[in-house]
């Protein structure tokens, strides 16, 4: 009897000194007839806990997050301290609150019981689970159908998106110039204290054949007419919201050229322009083949005459561009080079005096003038001068060091990748053992036909899923290796002889200058500023 008490009060300091925390989690794809809201669920953990005498630390809370993703804030900031050994016990409402990707639950709930660290679900299977004493018999199935789940509520969310997409009955995200109906939210109303922006932009456009840098200094310093984000921040504060996004007080090209490019203004409904291919992944643009169409769907701001005036008069501008002696691609510094004086990137241009030259300039001056940069612009033959004086005075200071250096630039980027294949290649065939070993224990414990059947063909389908996956990755790794071998050939020059190359040659190649400048500072005063890479400066 004495040593049962004993045993008892060691068992009752041990859970004194315990760290017990709730984790709360909710998303848009939820049963709304089904799910708990964040404060129920607190309940629920907190009702818990005092039956057992412990205390509740902390909650960690993801509110409007999905289950499918682990890269949730508060969870891996909670999981980061369960393995550092901060957090002894998590308590949670049931499995899908953890997480509803099945080969990263079964992982995770293996990871707890390797560092003995307790998970309890409150309302799973019929009754609390506790990852540390409880059998885990259909664990495995549970997390299939917490999947399964949020798959099918996302295929049904896109199936239904697309059925009002195609009918016109849904119209995404907001735009400038009009206003939803608050009681129909399919239909759309000119807002009639931002007309006037809109007709003045495509007046300035195509009847005074204004290009959109100009019409932007014409806005910002004639015009008082908010940006759009100004006035979408300005209606969230109206309802007492707070506008996430940020916010732009001056008007740039990019919001000009999206209000002279989109056909909303000539009444025209566009709808079904990207898609999502999978849970939480990238929406992906659509072809103009592909979108639903719905012409004179609302009031007209401006006649279809003009917009397609606009269209004409852009097309032209951006054939006249390409025909040009200034195509992207014959500028050697392109993406090397940054202010200064703003610390923003250079645009190249066409320096035009006795002849036409290539140049740089601010691209913040370029946009908005004397506002955001000081005016300043240098040719590119003058950069070449100052890059071969660089590299001659380097090469005269640090000949012995540079001579050592074999350039890896672009085989980095390839080996990172690699590397990142393989660690998912991991990831994945340890949610495979896991998996395989979670079927195991199922099947063993299960005597009914019925259910093994069920069982088998449930795990047939997660397994197909994981080798795919796995199989598609493996190729890509090869192809990746093969990439690598290729790239070995470009390593053999040493940077003094890169550095050789560029002051023999009249024109800098684009593959060099690559690998041996970071960055490239261009100042008003024409003066400019070199940095090579790290793997050649931190040896100089």
């Amino acid at each position: 009897m004495y040593a049962n008490m004993k045993t008892s009060n060691i068992r009752r300091d041990l859970e004194d000194k315990m760290t017990v925390v709730g984790y709360c989690r909710l998303s848009r794809d939820e049963d709304k007839e089904n799910y708990a809201s964040i404060e129920e669920q607190k309940r629920i953990i907190q009702d818990f806990a005092t039956s057992r005498n412990w205390t509740i630390s902390d909650f960690y809370i993801d509110d409007n997050v999905s289950g499918y993703t682990f890269n949730r804030p508060a969870f891996s900031k909670m999981i980061e301290k369960v393995k550092g050994g901060k957090i002894d016990v998590v308590i949670a409402k049931d499995l899908s609150r953890i997480g509803r990707h099945n080969g990263r639950v079964l992982v995770l709930i293996d990871e707890f019981k390797n560092i003995q660290k307790n998970l309890i679900l409150v309302s799973e299977m019929g009754g609390t689970y506790d990852v540390l004493n409880d059998r885990d018999d259909t664990i495995g199935i549970t997390t299939w159908f917490n999947e399964r789940y949020v798959k099918d509520c996302s295929r049904k969310t896109r199936d239904h998106m697309y059925s009002k997409q195609k009918t016109g009955r849904l119209i995404m995200g907001n735009y400038y110039g009009y206003i939803k109906d608050p009681e129909d939210i399919t239909k759309l109303y000119v807002d009639e204290e931002l007309r006037p922006v809109i007709e003045l932009i495509y007046k300035l456009y195509t009847e005074e054949g204004i290009g959109r840098k100009k019409i932007c200094d014409i806005l910002n310093s004639k015009y008082n007419y908010p940006t759009p984000s100004v006035y979408y921040q300005m209606k969230h504060l109206e309802r007492g919201r707070i506008y996430k996004h940020p916010v732009q007080k001056l008007w740039s090209t990019y919001m000009v050229r999206n209000i002279l490019e989109n056909d909303v203004y000539c009444g025209t409904l566009r709808t079904h322009k990207k898609k999502t291919v999978s849970i939480r992944g990238k929406a992906i643009k659509l072809s103009e083949e592909e979108h639903f169409v719905f012409e004179n769907h609302h009031k007209a701001i401006i006649s279809k005459e003009t917009f397609n005036l606009a269209q004409e008069i852009r097309k032209r501008k951006v054939n006249t561009k390409s025909t040009s002696s200034t195509r992207k691609r014959n500028y050697y510094f392109s993406g090397l080079c940054r202010c200064g004086d703003c610390g923003f990137g250079v645009s190249g241009i066409t320096i035009t005096r006795k002849q036409s030259q290539k140049g740089y300039e601010c691209s913040q001056y370029r946009t908005y003038g004397k506002t955001r940069c000081k005016c300043h612009e240098i040719k590119e033959s003058d950069i070449i001068i100052h890059f071969k004086e660089f590299l001659k005075f380097t090469k005269n200071k640090y000949i012995d060091e540079i001579n050592k250096i074999q350039l890896q630039t672009k085989t980095n980027a390839k080996t990172n990748n690699k590397e990142k294949i393989k660690f998912e290649i991991e990831n994945l065939n340890a949610e495979y053992k896991v998996l395989i070993s979670q079927k195991i224990k199922d099947l063993t414990n299960t005597t009914n036909e019925y259910q093994r059947e069920m069982i088998e063909n449930t795990y047939k389908e997660v397994e197909k899923d994981k080798t795919n996956r796995i199989e598609q990755l493996q190729k890509l790794l090869e192809q990746q290796q093969e990439d690598l071998e290729t790239e070995k050939i470009k390593r053999l020059k040493t940077a003094i002889e890169y550095f050789d190359d560029i002051l023999k040659s009249n024109e800098p190649n684009r593959y060099i200058l690559e690998c041996l400048i970071d960055k490239i500072w261009i100042y008003h005063d024409k003066s400019v500023k070199f940095e090579l890479k790290p793997e050649i400066s931190r040896l100089i």
